[in-house]
Parts: structure tokens; C-alpha cells; sequence
């Protein structure tokens, strides 16, 4: 009797364990990629100090469709601080807006390089702020419409975190960078290792979209940086990879 009293325990036990993984995996996938790197930080005991999101579209413009893009532009954003520039053989459009109330930071930048007369360009739209949202999905979701608007199709989101650990932390940066990558659980397939500097770049199914390396294929990318014995230890996060300096 006591052994079947036993055996329905653990029963429940392992029943109860694999309910709660499935609820973190359903939980995990209804998130973005903001939210799920700015939790996966905060169990690491990383404080995030800054996030930006970003996104780009390559372009084919002659210099007069170059003028024609940034009329357009400043008609549809006329809210954002226009300035045009031109410096050898780059002509450079860029518009800022300050949203002040949530110290959040607009920027859309058109661009384009003269190069043996047949210009390349890009507009990139870029959102940051060195304050943490109400709700990280939401902002996310945010910037996939206002850049959907921007592009008018569907572009590669660049999603990047920076934060830092306590300083009367004793970690090591590799430890450190390992545990980051269980976190999401990654696995790594380059990385750089110096005494106060550790970048991993690593691929995860957390995430559909990714880039290629060499000769793999990477979506998330982990920097770590001491600032030596007493220093603040900064950790940065970037899917697919890092876009802020580190």
C-alpha cells in the first residue's frame, strides 16, 4: 500500500514538473525577442541599462530619387529634427524625435554611398532609450508596426540589450557568458576569449531568424567586459548579433 501511495507521488511529481515546463514553453514563444533577452538577463542578475531595436532595408537610389526619398520621408515624419549631409562620396539624410515622457530616442537615417556612379543606399530606423519599458512585448510590437510602415514589407529586426552586473560580484566572464548561453539556450560557434573581454556568438531555435557566419549559422551574440579588479562588469546581448559598441 505504501509503495503504491509512493509510486502515485512521484507520478504526480513528474506530472506537475512536465505541466510547468510546458507552461514555460508557451510562455517563452508568446514573448519577443526584447522580452525574452530582458528576462533571461534579469534571472542572470543583469541589470539592463539601455535597449535599442533596429531595422534596415538596402536600397537602389540615383541621387535626384535620393532627394525625392528624403521629401518624402520628412512629409511623413514631420514630427522628427531633419539635417542633411554630404561628405565626400556620402550623402546622408537623418531625423531624430525625442519622445520625452517614456526617454525614448527615434531615429530614421537615409543613406547613400557614390561609388563608380552607381550609388548603394539604405534607410534604417532605429529606436533606443536608457529606460525600461512598462511592458517589453509591447514595445516590440510597436516598433514591428512603425516599421512595417517605414518598409511597407517584412525586415530583419535587430534587437540589442545592455546592462550590468554588481559590482561586488566576483564572476568569471566565460562562467558568466556560459550561463548566458543555457539561458538562451544557445549553442555557441565562435567566440573570443581576452582577460577582460568575452564575446560568444552562438545559435538558438528560440529564434527563427539568424544570420551566417563563415561557416555557421548565428542569431544571438553575448558580450561581457570588466573594467578590471572593482570595475563595473557590463554585459551586452544582441539578437542576431550585437549592434551597439561593447
Amino acid at each position: 500500500m505504501k509503495k503504491k501511495r509512493a509510486g502515485r507521488i512521484i507520478l504526480f511529481f513528474v506530472f506537475l514538473s512536465a505541466l510547468i515546463a510546458v507552461f514555460h514553453s508557451i510562455h517563452a514563444s508568446e514573448l519577443s525577442p526584447l522580452a525574452q533577452i530582458a528576462e533571461g538577463m534579469e534571472r542572470q542578475q543583469v541589470t539592463v541599462d539601455e535597449w535599442t531595436l533596429h531595422a534596415k532595408e538596402n536600397l537602389n537610389l540615383s541621387l535626384s530619387e535620393f532627394d525625392d526619398k528624403v521629401k518624402e520621408l520628412k512629409t511623413q515624419y514631420p514630427q522628427y529634427h531633419w539635417k542633411t549631409a554630404r561628405e565626400d562620396k556620402i550623402v546622408k539624410a537623418v531625423g531624430t524625435y525625442s519622445d520625452k515622457k517614456n526617454h525614448t530616442t527615434f531615429k530614421l537615417q537615409l543613406v547613400t554611398t557614390l561609388k563608380n556612379q552607381n550609388p548603394t543606399s539604405y534607410l534604417l530606423y532605429e529606436q533606443m532609450s536608457p529606460e525600461q519599458p512598462e511592458n517589453w512585448n509591447d514595445t516590440y510590437e510597436q516598433f514591428e508596426r512603425q516599421a512595417h510602415d517605414i518598409f511597407q514589407n517584412k525586415v530583419f529586426i535587430f534587437t540589442c540589450l545592455k546592462g550590468h552586473l554588481n559590482d561586488n560580484m566576483s564572476i568569471v566572464l566565460q562562467k558568466k557568458a556560459e550561463q548566458l548561453m543555457k539561458e538562451f539556450e544557445a549553442s555557441p560557434v565562435e567566440h573570443v576569449v581576452e582577460p577582460h573581454f568575452v564575446s560568444v556568438s552562438a545559435f538558438t531555435y528560440k529564434w527563427t531568424d539568424y544570420i551566417m557566419t563563415s561557416k555557421h549559422k548565428m542569431n544571438v551574440q553575448v558580450a561581457l567586459r570588466s573594467a578590471g579588479m572593482g570595475g563595473k562588469h557590463t554585459v551586452t546581448v544582441g539578437t542576431p548579433i550585437v549592434t551597439t559598441e561593447y
